[in-house]
Parts: structure tokens; sequence; C-alpha cells
């Protein structure tokens, strides 16, 4: 569309469009002028919604046409010699309230939507020693997190030390602790697939109990 009929477009919307297209339009300014000082890279046209917290963002890639909605939480720590790395890439829409934090990699791919409140990390807390307080523990990564290309994550989602494909959807209060194969639907605490997609019946199939795809325990 032209810039004479966006600014039509802009004029014969109602008022509360063109309060909310205003807003929009500042917030992509201070992404590409401001917020991109500090991030590794932030592509053309993405656009982070204050307020936010953000912490060690140097270490943070944004793709292009990125949408980080208002209270997101972006965090990277360097625990040793590895420097953490977190991408999300063009395309990717976050939910108000999104959680994820990276010590070694998290990945998020192209065109990935999440919902509000969807936690995701590479590490948690370690609680081996009994005689110190959990909370001063060091933080242990157990793997990568990957999140494939045109996925969804649900309301309340949480996301650990594990690789989810493309085009999956994973289902609201899902809790995902081992890999995810693409083209599937996961549901439940912890996660199991439930339906795949079969490219021959151009179905999502259902998968049987016994051959539902189970997570590893945490503690494994």
């Amino acid at each position: 569309m032209s810039l004479i009929g966006r600014f039509s477009r802009f004029w014969k919307s109602p008022w509360l469009e063109k309060t909310q297209s205003v807003a929009g339009f500042y917030w992509s300014l201070k992404t590409q002028f401001y917020y991109r000082l500090f991030f590794a890279g932030i592509g053309q046209k993405s656009k982070l919604i204050a307020p936010m917290r953000l912490r060690n963002v140097h270490n943070i890639q944004i793709g292009k046409n990125v949408i980080v909605n208002r209270y997101v939480f972006l965090l990277t720590l360097q625990e040793d010699t590895v420097v953490p790395r977190l991408t999300i890439g063009n395309g990717s829409v976050l939910g108000h309230m999104n959680h994820i934090t990276c010590i070694r990699e998290v990945e998020i791919g192209e065109n990935v939507l999440t919902a509000d409140r969807v936690y995701i990390s590479d590490h948690s807390h370690g609680f081996s020693d009994t005689t110190v307080p959990i909370s001063k523990q060091a933080v242990v990564s157990k793997a990568k997190v990957s999140i494939g290309n045109g996925t969804w994550l649900g309301e309340n989602v949480t996301v650990l030390s594990c690789n989810i494909g493309k085009n999956c959807a994973i289902g609201a209060n899902a809790v995902v602790l081992s890999d995810i194969p693409d083209y599937c639907v996961a549901v439940g605490a912890p996660a199991r697939v439930i339906r795949r997609w079969d490219p021959t019946s151009r179905n999502w199939e259902r998968i049987a109990a016994n051959e539902r795809h189970m997570p590893a325990e945490l503690g494994d």
C-alpha cells in the first residue's frame, strides 16, 4: 500500500484505532533508534513495547517484523566461559508477560506465536546441596532450547531445556520437558503428543495412548 493509501486508511479509521496506530508508531521508532543501540541486533519493522524488564540484551538478537508485547522479561546470564545467545526469528510475536531466560542458547524460530505468560528457559536452579538454600545455589543448564518455525505456544506454557519442532501447537498450561517432533499437538504436564500431521492423509491424526511421546523426568 502506498503512503497516501496508508494515510487515507488511517484518517478513515475510528478514533480508538487512530490512537493505537500512533502508539504503535512510537514504539517502532523507539525500538529502531533506541533499543537497537543495546541489543546484539534488531531487524527492520520490529517493535518492543514497554514496560519490559531487560538484562544483558547485548546477547540477544531479534529479527525483522518481531513484536515483543508489554511486561516481557528477557534475560541472559554468562555463568562461565560460554557466552549465552538468545535469538528471536523474523515475524515472531511474544505475548504479554512472557519470561525468557538464557545461560547457553535459546533459539526461537521464525513466525513463532506465544500467548500470554509463557516461560522459556534453558536452565533451572540447582538443588543438589540440601544444606544450602536453593536460591543461593548455581543455576544449571541441561540443554539448549529450540522452538521451530511457525509454532504456537498457548497461554501459561512452560518450556525447559528441550526442542519443539516446526508448526507445532502446544496447549495452554502445558509443561514441555523433552523434545516434541515437527507438526505435533502436545498438551499436559508433562506435555504429551496427542496429534500429529499425516502428510499422506493430510489430516491431524490422533496418537494412541500407548504411542504417545513421553518426556523424560525432570531429574533424569
